[in-house]
């Protein structure tokens, strides 16, 4: 599962960047080929760990471990905080659009996408804090780590909710193609919300509440027990936040999906074969208006 989407998202990836049509890079496309690569950085790290057994020797097994244990919460973060991030710019959007215009300029959109990768690899050197702490101090560190995820997810939450509003409230659309392109794009992201709510997040409370039980918050050993036998449970669906992305990035963008044929090969002969139609109906049409002009003359 994580190899696939790993794949799926070096794919996202990979088409944004090179957008052979020249559709994919308007609105908030910067967002979306960041959400790729941090989703790409968690699926890979998760494929690593899960393969740990087989892909290092037993010198080099605590490197591998720090390595893998960064890049799983750095791309995890990642993910978090780019979609909050999305959210934020699909809501500003959605209630004020002049507005939205000038507050994502493209120099406030580098600065933020470099304060959400140094928050995510601030939140990553969290999760290596063993190397020189206490576990009781490494506990703390986890759950600080796991309420500023959560955090995140309740204000997409809450923006979405906001947004879902304004749509319903407008009909679904106002029958302008930017607007039914931009309602499309939020909806999206209140799916992708939503798949987050229901397969990531449970898994870190669930971490977060075994931290606190061997904390002693909870007094019993059984119940950490417990916990961690659900996160062990729940990780295989948490991945699916990682792979349902970029499924649904070709269910619900044309534009991307147009993309992916291209790569395919598909959509090119339908280019070539629809300019040549165009081509041969103009030449019968000049053709036409050739002959009538010369009957016209000759009369």
């Amino acid at each position: 599962m994580s190899a696939l989407s790993g794949l799926l998202n070096l794919l996202v990836f990979v088409a944004m960047v090179i957008d052979p049509l020249k559709k994919l890079r308007k609105g908030p496309w910067v967002t979306i080929l960041n959400l790729a690569a941090a989703d790409l950085i968690s699926s890979v790290s998760l494929f690593c760990f899960w393969g740990e057994p087989f892909f290092t020797a037993i010198e080099q097994q605590e490197l591998y471990h720090v390595i893998v244990q960064f890049s799983w919460i750095f791309g995890a973060s990642g993910s978090f905080l780019w979609l909050t991030m999305f959210t934020i710019q699909i809501f500003v959007i959605t209630k004020s659009p002049l507005k939205g215009r000038y507050w994502f300029t493209t120099k406030k959109k580098v600065l933020s996408g470099l304060v959400i990768w140094l928050c995510a690899f601030l939140l990553g050197l969290t999760n290596i804090v063993w190397l020189h702490f206490s576990e009781e101090v490494c506990l703390k560190f986890y759950i600080g780590q796991i309420a500023v995820l959560q955090n995140a997810v309740f204000i997409q939450i809450i923006l979405n909710i906001q947004v879902a509003v304004t749509i319903f409230r407008a009909g679904g659309s106002v029958g302008n193609v930017e607007n039914n392109k931009h309602n499309n794009i939020a909806k999206t992201v209140i799916i992708l919300t939503l798949i987050l709510f229901l397969t990531a997040f449970p898994y870190f409370l669930f971490k977060q509440m075994e931290f606190l039980a061997r904390l002693g918050y909870f007094g019993q050993s059984k119940t950490t027990r417990i916990l961690n036998g659900l996160a062990y449970c729940y990780s295989p669906i948490a991945a699916l936040n990682f792979l349902a992305n970029p499924i649904l990035y070709s269910l619900r963008l044309p534009d991307y999906r147009k993309t992916l044929l291209v790569f395919i090969g598909k959509e090119n002969r339908r280019t070539l074969m629809r300019s040549s139609s165009q081509f041969s109906s103009r030449q019968t049409v000049t053709s036409t208006g050739q002959n009538v002009r010369k009957s016209t003359t000759s009369m």
